[in-house]
């Protein structure tokens, strides 16, 4: 091989590691503290929140029917959960460094639910995030709902694994079914979610989070942060 060759296979393949590590980078969920607060609410809606390179995606427990998610119990005293999907071991932090992002976005990894109960309208669960309200149809919530609930991996009697803890003192991270790739990761599942609960978010498309948070919009208000 020729020293030309030899250098464009090198320039190549650095270009492609650094565009694996941006992706990976961008499913995680920054540790951050939530502080309390109050106010009006409403029902019909979901909720996307932007965490740094990654969207969650919150709605009212009481909108999800009886045994759709098969976490619900662990969030019995919840107003709302907000759900987030990504990479099993980069997601929750057992993985990192440039080598973690390499190994979740070069081949199929599993990958983890982050689930989190939420007390209190959830712009102030989040008050240093982006958050957009999008209304939804109850045809839009149940298929919304449904697409969510085939994000936990359920076992034999009908529980879900805890994968690891999560960000917060009451979120955890449960055993997911999908793959995670370079293109199947958190960004798409987001946007997926989206377009599962009526709005045009061109999943395939949604590479990162600013995509899901501007489809986010189209669809509805945005309701905290920046526009």
């Amino acid at each position: 091989m020729s020293e030309r060759m030899q250098w464009w296979r090198s320039l190549l393949l650095g270009a492609g590691a650094v565009w694996l590590v941006v992706l990976a980078a961008r499913c995680h969920l920054p540790r951050r503290s939530v502080s309390a607060g109050g106010g009006p609410d409403s029902t019909g809606v979901i909720y996307v929140v932007q965490h740094g390179w990654h969207a969650g995606i919150a709605v009212r427990r009481a909108d999800v029917p009886a045994g759709r998610w098969p976490v619900l119990d662990d969030v019995a005293d919840a107003q709302y959960v907000e759900v987030g999907w990504g990479e099993a071991q980069y997601y929750p932090g057992a993985s990192r460094g440039v080598w973690g992002a390499l190994r979740a976005g070069a081949w199929p990894t599993g990958s983890v639910v982050h689930v989190v109960p939420i007390d209190r309208p959830v712009p102030d669960r989040f008050p240093a995030r982006t958050v957009v309200r999008v209304p939804v149809s109850p045809a839009e919530l149940d298929a919304f709902t449904t697409f969510v609930g085939a994000s936990f991996a359920v076992d034999s009697m009908g529980r879900v694994p805890t994968a690891a803890p999560g960000y917060y003192a009451d979120s955890r991270f449960y055993a997911s079914p999908l793959p995670y790739h370079v293109f199947n990761n958190c960004n798409h599942w987001a946007a997926a979610a989206l377009e599962a609960a009526g709005c045009d978010a061109s999943p395939r498309w949604a590479f990162t989070v600013g995509q899901v948070i501007s489809r986010a919009k189209a669809c509805g208000t945005l309701v905290q942060g920046e526009g």
